[in-house]
């Protein structure tokens, strides 16, 4: 086996094993997942707007490792970026328990979180994600994935917009209490 089907190999292996043990800690902790009807039913479509960049980043590392355009060293400090934002990512879940959803809509038994890792940040998922992510596009260290990334930026920050309407419709002055007092997605240094 050469050094780029290795590479190629362990970068979906461990992008696969992160996805399934974070939707079934999600599921453990009570998360409805619901499918892509679902998110078509629901008309969210910052779902796909979150997917596009993503799913666009994957693919550029796939072809550039496939091909073998890489060079070694972005590709260890990206690994390093991947893991630690899927580790933060499996934290995220598990604080958030029941009330992970994947669509930007509350639901009838969401409870407001501001604890935990929450205290800190009120989108710590969603920093999760820019850090795995920034992690692939350092691993392809080329032009598409930093457009996919600022892409995907663009689109967080639409997604978070959307959320955070949905969230002061249910939770009102609670949330609003919570927004003036924890930051979006980069805490305070003390």
């Amino acid at each position: 086996m050469t050094e780029n089907e290795i590479l190629l190999y362990s970068f979906v292996i461990i992008f696969l094993v992160d996805s399934y043990i974070g939707l079934y800690i999600s599921r453990k902790r009570g998360s409805k997942i619901v499918g892509w009807p679902t998110a078509i039913r629901s008309r969210d479509y910052t779902l796909f707007l979150l997917a596009v960049p993503q799913t666009g980043l994957i693919l550029n590392v796939v072809m550039v490792l496939y091909i073998g355009i890489y060079s070694l060293i972005p590709v260890l400090i990206g690994f390093m970026i991947m893991f630690i934002g899927m580790g933060f990512n499996l934290i995220v879940r598990a604080n958030l328990g029941k009330n992970w959803v994947p669509l930007s809509k509350t639901t009838e038994d969401q409870e407001l979180v501001t604890d935990g890792i929450y205290s800190k940040l009120r989108h710590p998922f969603y920093l999760s994600l820019l850090i795995l992510f920034g992690g692939i596009a350092i691993i392809s260290w080329n032009i598409y994935g930093l457009l996919f990334y600022i892409l995907l930026l663009i689109s967080i920050r639409i997604r978070i917009k959307k959320e955070e309407k949905e969230l002061i419709a249910k939770f009102g002055v609670e949330y609003e209490k919570y927004k003036k007092i924890t930051p979006m997605l980069i805490p305070k240094l003390k």
